[in-house]
């Protein structure tokens, strides 16, 4: 659990605060950051189901989309932006502005991932759409903010349950134990559990409002709870089932990416696994010590703990 600060004592809004990363982060600001944070508003599609009462008896202040912005943002000192990209454009643009209005200090985008699709594109003439709105995004959002509202980018590396769960592996056959892959099994992947990157933001966000710190924080903050590649995974799943270590098979890249190239699908996870098995989510070099020195703040879930389902 993180010290407390009476240095700061600020207000947050959550933007998307009911969605699949975005209930993690605001349970962290609700449950573990409160002493930083005694005004959590959240907002939601729809703030009578089940999950915004949830955070709501937890003490958020609930807000819809229908809410103006000046509403949901006055006196806020902090914005955390967890929504999709299939979020109107005009509304993006809106909520910049909002800020800028309304003088918050801080604002996290919703990026999060860590593919850097503002230098890279590993894609061309077929990326994913996604990518491309994101891009877009993000070159307006400097345009708009820098000067006049701190920037973060979290970058964490695959959520950890989208890849591992109790007793499941993503590409994992577990009849035939088989791991079906695209690039080499020892190149590394980073995987963050959701809880664990709200963690991290609230605890990014003590340090960026604190005048004391401010100014150590840097703009890219790259976080790893686990880096691990399809050998460590096996092994793993082997140590974990009692079961001998199955075989890897793997795709090569680039008959991968001609496939892809020539047929492309809506589905991202085609294009994620090919940027994973070409090493674009290796986080061996991370800020995890400048986010939670040797792990004194909270312990990174691990692989085999969400395997384990602990």
């Amino acid at each position: 659990m993180p010290t407390t600060n009476v240095n700061v004592k600020a207000t947050v809004a959550i933007f998307g605060g009911t969605g699949d990363l975005g209930i993690h982060i605001s349970k962290i600001f609700l449950t573990e950051y409160r002493w930083a944070f005694p005004t959590i508003r959240i907002t939601s599609r729809d703030p009578a189901s089940a999950k915004a009462q949830e955070l709501a008896k937890l003490g958020g202040e609930l807000y819809s989309f229908n809410d103006s912005l000046h509403a949901i943002l006055a006196g806020v000192d902090l914005a955390v932006n967890v929504l999709p990209t299939s979020v109107a454009p005009e509304f993006k643009a809106e909520l910049l502005h909002a800020l800028v209005r309304n003088n918050v200090k801080v604002y996290f985008p919703s990026e999060y991932a860590g593919y850097d699709y503002i230098h890279d594109n590993l894609f061309p003439g077929y990326e994913h759409e996604e990518w491309a709105k994101k891009r877009a995004l993000a070159l307006e959002t400097r345009a708009i903010l820098e000067g006049k509202v701190k920037i973060i980018n979290l970058n964490t590396g695959g959520f950890l349950t989208w890849w591992i769960g109790p007793g499941r592996v993503f590409n994992w056959d577990p009849a035939e134990n088989v791991y079906n892959i695209v690039g080499p099994s020892t190149v590394k992947n980073t995987l963050t559990h959701q809880s664990d990157i709200g963690r991290a933001v609230a605890q990014i966000s003590v340090l960026a409002l604190d005048p004391a710190t401010a100014s150590t924080v840097p703009t890219d903050i790259r976080i790893a709870g686990n880096v691990v590649n399809y050998e460590n995974l096996r092994d793993i799943v082997s140590r974990v089932e009692g079961i001998p270590r199955g075989e890897i098979i793997c795709k090569d890249i680039a008959a991968a990416k001609d496939a892809l190239s020539q047929d492309p699908t809506s589905n991202i996870l085609d294009y994620v696994v090919i940027l994973t098995g070409e090493g674009k989510m290796d986080f061996t070099v991370n800020d995890n010590e400048f986010v939670n020195p040797g792990q004194s703040l909270w312990k990174w879930k691990t692989v085999e703990d969400e395997f384990r389902g602990l």
